[in-house]
Order: C-alpha cells, then structure tokens, then sequence
C-alpha cells in the first residue's frame, strides 16, 4: 500500500498545478506543497532528529510540516493549542520531544536564530530545540504520529499510530465517500485535532482536493470555548466549503444559522459530526434546512474515525455502518470491539499485534449500522435498577433546550438530574420545552430536577476533556458548588413513579 507521501507526490505529478492549500491570499499547488515538505524533511533529516512536537494555528506551515515529518519518517506529536501548560508539560516528558517545530505567523522576521532559540527552518516553520529529559520510553515499531487525548481523566494520554494505519483510515474514508463531490474543505477545529488532520486534510488531499485553513481566531474562536458566531459563519458564506467536520455544539451553531438564513447551505455536499453523541432530531433539523449532515464515530485509537452515515447510506438513530479497514463487533456483554488496522498501543505500552481493541462503549447493530449508546462506565442505574446512558439523554437535552452543554448525574436516584449551559430563552421557556421532553421520554429516564446556568464549563476549568466532552469525574467531584450556583427547574415526572406524589414545574424568576 502506498503510503501518503506517495499519494500526494502521484497527485503532484497527475496535477500540479491544482490548488492543495488555500489560506488567506496565498496557494500552495500540489507540486508545491510536495516541494516544500520534501525540502523541510530533507532539513529535519540531517540534524538527525527522531521526536518531535508541532505547534501552532490551523495554517500552510502546519500541514507542511506534519507531512516532512512523515516523509522523513520523525514521529510527529501535535500539541494542542488547547491543552493546559500543565499537560503539554506532560506531554513533552512523556514522549521524549527533542525540540518543537514552531507554525511562523505570515509577518516573522526573517532572522535565523533567536535568543530562545529558536531556528527558523524555512519561512513558515521553526525549530525550538527542547533540553534533554531522561531516557525517552519505548515506542512501538513503526510510530509516525502520537496523538494525545485526555479521555477520562485529566493527564493526556498518548496513542502511537502508523503511518500504514493513517493511510488506511485516509483510504477508507475515501471509499466511503466516493459517491460525494468534495473538491473544497474548510478546516474549522484544529489540525491537531486527530479527526481533523485525517478527515480534513489527509482525506480531501488523497482526492486531489483543495484544503481552505483560516486562523482560528479568524473563525470566531477564543481561547478553547469562546465562539463569535457572526465571525465563523462569515468565513463559511465566503469560503463556500463543500464540507467541514463539526463537534456537536457547532453542529448546533450551523443548524440554527441556517434556520434563520444566516448561513447558505447550497454549496455543502458533505458535513460531518462527531466527538459526541447527536440528536437524530438535530440531524433532521439540518436535512430540512439543506444541511447534508451525518453522524459518524470513532476512537483516537482507531484514526478517528470507525464508522460514518453517508448520503445513500445513512440511517437515523445511528453511526453508519464501520469503514472497510475495521472489523467491528459488539459482545455479548454489549461492549464494541474493534479488530483490524488499529493503534500500535499507548506510548510505553505497545500492544500485541493484532489484538482486538475493547473501546469501553455499548452499543449493537441494526442491520448493519452501528448504534452507540455510551460509555460503559458512565451508566448510570436508578434505585429502581434501570440503565440510563447519559450521552444520549444529554444529547435529547441540549436539542429540546437549546442548551450548549448538558451534563446527566443522579446514580441511585429514582431519576436522573441534569445540569445544563444555556445561552438564552427564560427559565419558564426552557422548562416548558423539557417537560416536552419528558413526555417523549420512557418513563424511567424522565428528569427530575434540571440546574439552569449562564456559563459554559471550559478546558481551563478542568470540565472538559480535549475533544470537547464533559469530563465526567471532575464534574462529579465538583458538583455541589456547580449545583449550589445554578438555578434549579423541578420537572413532572409522574408517569414515572406513581406511587410519589407529582411535581409541578416550577415558575421561577430570571437567573
């Protein structure tokens, strides 16, 4: 199988003048853009480095230098822009960096070498040399990227991939999506997101697509929750994408925007959501409006992606059938399983090749498509002994309210509680679309008490985990003071348990 570097230098050749990076008023054409990462692999190569981060914003030097990397077979560690000075301290211990390549803004100076060392290696990228740690941790055989990911827990976590299995989540994708005319992406989280790097950039560059990069803060975003709509729905009705890949918030922001007319859906041929659970009325909202959007899922370890809905093939309710590179099942203990062209293992815990990959998920198959139903461990079970997956009535939740963040607690409750960021409507508003909610509920699921809050929980309060998910064990932890600054809603859940008495919603002032 050829590898992505090959990919693109045949494109390069088939042709070379096609626009492959688009960002501001520069184009680098395919024949560039294989030139430029030749020439800066070929520079890394000879000051014989091994390890090394990539950090900067969503721009040409990034993708150049994450593909020299590959090209020169360095393992390439992209570090978030997001992450905590705490975890890419972490980070950088744990996977032995020897130095940082460094995105330049447009405007730096042209100087080689500055007092903090830092070496400027062609006009987009610079080297920051990093001191040396302890004896750095084994790496299995054949790492080109780690990804770190934060999943549960606070301290990233670092998933070693291959350049083989890169290519082969790429290669899949592709295949999945060969019925869909994508020649234009706009990349909108950051490239050091795993999902994007592959989907929206290794993917549309296999095809011989074009790849449109905007600064973050050019797309509205602040720090790593702070969003300008006005802003990221201008570059979008300028741009013209023919796809993008959202997180389900900003899946929320484009549904509302192309309801109101704020955002022109025509030229979109593909719009990809993933990172958390969606709801399938979400989904239908944005097919009313000519939002062609899908709901996909997959796992870091995986490449990001494992199973998608596509145009054609698409059904409600769940994640599409896997890509042709996985062999997924689902055990009888509900649990998914994953075989096939999966990660090496965890940096400093190779895996046994070939072993089937446990994701920690529940979910099964209906005719053929995947259904997710939430982390085995985040179950919550009532005291009248029902499951509840709170991904799933945390996605009901912030589609009935209008809410930018739902959280779900209340293990050995009769019912489940929920905390929830809303940005706008009033408390009687929002209570009379959740009792809405809770009459389409199942009766055991209906909420009880729901804590109404102005704020968002952000990265840097330690709330969410890199992708954007709620982490549930500090939200836990921190609950009490969370709860003691909300306003409380208490909802009719009287077809639930009708030996207690029913309870009314209740009218309350503004908050």
């Amino acid at each position: 199988m050829a590898l992505l570097p090959e990919l693109i230098a045949r494109l390069a050749a088939r042709q070379p003048e096609t626009p492959a990076l688009v960002t501001g008023k520069e184009t680098l054409t395919y024949r560039e853009l294989l030139n430029a990462a030749g020439n800066l692999a070929a520079i890394l190569k000879a000051r014989g480095l091994t390890r090394l981060g990539l950090a900067g914003d969503n721009a040409i030097g990034w993708v150049v230098a994450d593909l020299a990397c590959l090209m020169a077979r360095i393992v390439c560690v992209p570090v978030p822009g997001f992450f905590s000075a705490q975890q890419s301290a972490h980070l950088t211990a744990m996977a032995g960096l020897e130095g940082l390549l460094e995105v330049l803004p447009p405007s730096a100076a042209a100087q080689e070498e500055d007092a903090s060392g830092l070496e400027r290696l062609t006009a987009r990228v610079a080297l920051r040399r990093l001191p040396a740690g302890g004896p750095l941790a084994p790496l299995p055989p054949g790492t080109a990227k780690i990804t770190f990911t934060s999943g549960s827990t606070g301290n990233p976590k670092g998933v070693c991939l291959s350049a083989a299995q890169l290519t082969a989540t790429t290669l899949a994708l592709g295949r999945r999506l060969e019925a869909v005319a994508l020649q234009r992406h706009l990349c909108v989280l950051p490239l050091a997101t795993l999902l994007e790097n592959i989907a929206g950039v290794y993917l549309p560059l296999s095809l011989g697509a074009t790849v449109v990069l905007e600064p973050l803060a050019s797309l509205g975003f602040t720090g790593s929750s702070q969003l300008e709509i006005p802003r990221l729905l201008a570059v979008i009705n300028r741009v013209r994408p023919h796809s993008v890949i959202l997180v389900p918030e900003l899946a929320s922001v484009l549904v509302g925007a192309a309801e109101t007319g704020a955002l022109d859906t025509a030229p979109f041929q593909f719009v990809a959501v993933g990172g958390g659970k969606v709801s399938p009325r979400m989904l239908a909202r944005a097919r009313a409006v000519g939002l062609p959007m899908y709901e996909g899922y997959g796992l870091s370890e995986c490449g990001s992606v494992v199973a998608l809905n596509v145009p054609g093939a698409a059904r409600a309710g769940t994640v599409g059938r896997p890509l042709d590179h996985v062999a997924v099942a689902v055990g009888d203990d509900g649990e998914i399983r994953i075989a096939g062209s999966t990660h090496l293992g965890y940096l400093g815990e190779p895996r046994e090749p070939g072993a089937e990959l446990a994701t920690g998920d529940l979910g099964r198959f209906d005719n053929g498509f995947l259904v997710v139903n939430g982390r085995r461990k985040n179950l919550l079970i009532t005291s009248y002994g029902r499951n509840i997956s709170p991904e799933w009535l945390e996605s009901e939740l912030v589609q009935a309210a209008g809410a930018r963040q739902a959280f779900v607690f209340g293990e050995g409750e009769p019912h489940p509680c929920a905390l929830l960021a809303v940005g706008s409507g009033s408390p009687a508003e929002i209570a009379a679309a959740l009792a809405g909610l809770n009459a389409r509920l199942p009766d055991y699921m209906r909420l009880q008490t729901v804590y109404l809050r102005r704020q968002p929980w952000t990265r840097e309060d330690g709330y969410l985990t890199a992708n954007g998910r709620p982490l549930r064990s500090r939200l836990n932890e921190d609950l009490p003071a969370l709860l003691a600054s909300a306003h409380p809603l208490t909802l009719d859940v009287s077809c639930a348990a009708p030996a207690e008495p029913a309870a009314e919603i209740t009218q309350v002032e503004e908050f």
